[in-house]
């Protein structure tokens, strides 16, 4: 195995782990920025916005290896909820960053989960 594919295999078994961490901590962004939002939840914003992008750079530094079969992210899209997401933050609406979070971001972590899980990590 290359050093690149080695690399690459580290990287989605960390994301892997951290999927246990990311995806409970948006969907409880997700219920705060539409429910109740809480002293900490720009913090917590803050932090699941950081993982987010993680995972994106992790997805960006292995989608040769990620969409090598087939496509199981789509980059387009990807770049596409980025920029809604930052016309959502303008707005400063929580219910919109939820709606966000929720039908952009979530399908991304968890679709980034079960690759990694896929490829034996």
């Amino acid at each position: 195995m290359s050093d690149k594919a080695s690399a690459q295999q580290d990287l989605l078994k960390e994301l892997y782990n951290y999927s246990a961490t990311i995806i409970p901590g948006t969907e409880t962004l997700i219920a705060e920025l539409r429910h109740n939002r809480q002293s900490d939840t720009d913090e917590l914003f803050n932090l699941v916005i950081q993982g987010i992008n993680w995972e994106i750079e992790v997805f960006n530094n292995c989608e040769d290896l990620i969409n090598r079969d087939e496509q199981r992210i789509d980059k387009g899209r990807m770049a596409s909820a980025v920029g809604r997401l930052g016309k959502v933050l303008q707005e400063k609406d929580d219910i919109k960053l939820a709606a966000s979070l929720e039908v952009d971001f979530l399908p991304f972590l968890k679709a980034m989960k079960r690759v990694a899980e896929t490829m034996n990590v």
